[in-house]
C-alpha cells in the first residue's frame, strides 16, 4: 500500500474558490463535504501520496465511502485498477484537475479527463488495435492485431513540448513506448525530439500515432506521415 495522508485544510481552502462550491466542511474522518449549486452535495477524501493502488483505496474506505477520492499532487498517479475497485464500491478516484473540471456535474464519479478519454476512444477505433487497457489515469496499453507488439502510451498535454517536458514524462511513466502529446496545436522542440530519439521513445501527435500503429520496431519509432497527408 502506498503511504498517504489526508490534506483536508489545504483542500477546503482551494476548493472554496470553485464557482460551483457554496460550502466546504471538514468532517471528523478527514473527508470534506461539498455543497454545490444546483447539483447534489458530495463527499471528498483528499489525499497526498505518490500513487494510489487498491490497498490505498481499501485503507481510505476504513473511514467511510466518499463520493470521490481526490489525488492532490499534480505529478502523482492512481492505478486504473484502483479506480475500478473504488467504482465497484460506489466511489471513484479523480486527480484534483478531474475533480475541479467535473464539479458542476450531478455525478462526477464516472467522468475522465477529456484529453485521456478522447484519445483512448480514438486509439481504440484503430484497425490494428483490438483492446485498450488503462494503466493509470494518463497511460494505457494498446493490444494490437496481427502479431504486432503491444504499445504503451503516456498522454501529456503541452503547447511547446520541451526537453524538460520529455524528461518529466519519462520520469512519470517509465518504460512507455511512446509519448502522445494530446494538444492538437502543440509541437515538440528540436531539443525534445533529440532527447526522445536518444531515449527511444518518440513524441507523437494523435494523427502520427494512428499512422505509426501500423508498424513496429524502428518503423514505428521513426514514423512520419507522408507529405500531403
Amino acid at each position: 500500500m502506498s503511504e498517504f495522508a489526508f490534506e483536508t485544510d489545504w483542500f477546503i481552502n482551494a476548493i472554496r474558490k470553485h464557482t460551483v462550491v457554496t460550502d466546504a466542511t471538514g468532517l471528523d474522518n478527514s473527508y470534506v463535504k461539498l455543497e454545490r449549486r444546483k447539483v447534489p452535495s458530495i463527499t471528498v477524501a483528499p489525499i497526498v501520496t505518490g500513487r494510489i493502488d487498491r490497498a490505498t483505496v481499501e485503507a481510505v474506505f476504513k473511514s467511510g465511502i466518499p463520493t470521490v477520492i481526490s489525488l492532490i499532487p499534480k505529478l502523482s498517479h492512481y492505478d486504473w485498477s484502483a479506480r475500478r475497485f473504488a467504482e465497484d464500491n460506489k466511489s471513484t478516484i479523480h486527480t484534483i484537475k478531474e475533480l475541479y473540471t467535473f464539479m458542476n456535474k450531478p455525478d462526477p464519479r464516472p467522468l475522465v479527463d477529456k484529453n485521456v478519454s478522447y484519445n483512448r476512444d480514438r486509439l481504440g477505433q484503430h484497425a490494428k488495435v483490438q483492446a485498450v487497457e488503462m494503466i493509470c489515469e494518463a497511460s494505457m496499453r494498446l493490444e494490437r492485431h496481427g502479431g504486432l507488439d503491444d504499445v504503451t502510451v503516456a498522454i501529456e498535454y503541452e503547447y511547446e513540448f520541451s526537453e524538460e517536458a520529455v524528461v518529466r514524462a519519462l520520469t512519470r511513466h517509465p518504460g512507455v513506448d511512446v509519448i502522445l502529446n494530446s494538444n492538437p496545436n502543440g509541437r515538440p522542440t528540436s531539443a525534445a525530439l533529440s532527447h526522445a530519439r536518444h531515449a527511444g521513445v518518440p513524441i507523437f501527435s494523435l494523427g502520427e500515432l494512428m499512422g505509426a500503429l501500423n508498424y513496429e520496431g524502428e518503423r514505428f519509432r521513426t514514423y512520419q506521415p507522408a507529405r500531403g497527408t
